[in-house]
């Protein structure tokens, strides 16, 4: 079901037009979205915080080297028609004006398993950096 909201809630799973990869620098388009931040918006003007979620089943941590990507079973809850993976090494910043739609929401399960895979993504950053 797509809703188009003026507010999205943490755990909302969103579909984004146009945003970028902060890794490489460069415009990515047209992908799903979770929203793990929507309090920063009173700091930073009209802006949300997501993970990008993959319908690339095979680059879940359990089947590839990608540690931090957290599969995702689709539901009626998430509106996902696939089951998909989140990748929680990285956080993106969504301008609202990009956020086409909502079609569905992650469980409150899924969310911590989420902020507890980035939070061991920065850790072992921090490691690696030392």
């Amino acid at each position: 079901m797509k809703t188009i909201c003026d507010k999205y809630e943490i755990g909302d799973i969103v579909f984004v037009s146009k945003f970028v990869y902060p890794e490489i620098n460069t415009d990515g388009k047209n992908h799903f979205f979770v929203i793990i931040d929507n309090e920063t918006i009173k700091v930073v003007d009209a802006e949300y915080f997501g993970m990008l979620v993959s319908s690339q089943r095979e680059k879940a941590k359990d089947n590839s080297i990608f540690e931090f990507n957290e599969p995702l079973d689709r539901s009626s809850t998430n509106g996902l028609d696939k089951d998909s993976i989140t990748k929680c090494d990285v956080v993106y910043s969504i301008p609202l004006k990009n956020i086409l739609f909502k079609i569905g929401s992650v469980d409150v399960e899924d969310y911590v398993r989420f902020i507890d895979s980035y939070s061991r993504a920065l850790k072992q950053l921090e490691e690696n950096a030392n």
